[in-house]
């Protein structure tokens, strides 16, 4: 049995070994770009020589971390959460390192409270508010982003009524009955 001592030394060795490979596939990615500069047709050399151990889909990857586009933790699969990856993966390198070095940021919440939040463990929408695809939103940016949402919501609610009101017309959906209150107010809507 591993004992609570040897488990911490090997999660170390671990994740210094772990680390050793990121940075070098990092070094890796830098070569890689440094080749396609001295010619773009060096991507299909690079490929061809290497297509037993990686796969196609991954050059994009090495060329965006090589270039300092994309955080190699993005690479390695960093952020569990497919639409808060999707969201980190737009902003700038920069603010990317910020977001591995676990800065906070400010989330305004619906009823107007400033929270300070780590990018890494809010949810997916809270990180669509955060994100505006190459920024971080300010708070003024969140709260219109906020309302936008709630009149997209909106909208969805006048979907599920069981008519549709346009051009002076009422369109209605299969099955309906209306009271006489509910007629009364329709027609006034009219």
């Amino acid at each position: 049995m591993i004992t609570e001592v040897t488990l911490r030394k090997r999660m170390m060795e671990f994740k210094e070994a772990f680390q050793a490979g990121i940075d070098g596939i990092v070094k890796a990615s830098e070569i890689y770009v440094s080749a396609l500069d001295e010619n773009p047709k060096n991507a299909d050399v690079f490929r061809d020589e290497f297509e037993d151990y990686i796969p196609s889909s991954a050059w994009s990857g090495f060329e965006a971390v090589g270039r300092k586009w994309m955080h190699p933790r993005l690479l390695m699969g960093g952020v569990a959460d497919r639409k808060k990856n999707n969201a980190i993966k737009k902003l700038s390198y920069s603010t990317q390192e910020r977001v591995f070095a676990h800065e906070r940021f400010e989330l305004l919440t619906s009823d107007g409270e400033k929270l300070n939040v780590d990018l890494l463990e809010v949810t997916g929408d809270q990180a669509d508010q955060l994100c505006d695809g190459t920024k971080i939103r300010n708070i003024s940016e969140q709260r219109a982003w906020l309302e936008s949402q709630k009149s997209k919501n909106a909208g969805d609610d006048a979907e599920l009524l069981p008519y549709v009101i346009s051009g002076g017309k009422i369109t209605f959906r299969r099955g309906v009955s209306l009271t006489k209150v509910e007629l009364k107010r329709l027609l006034m809507e009219v």
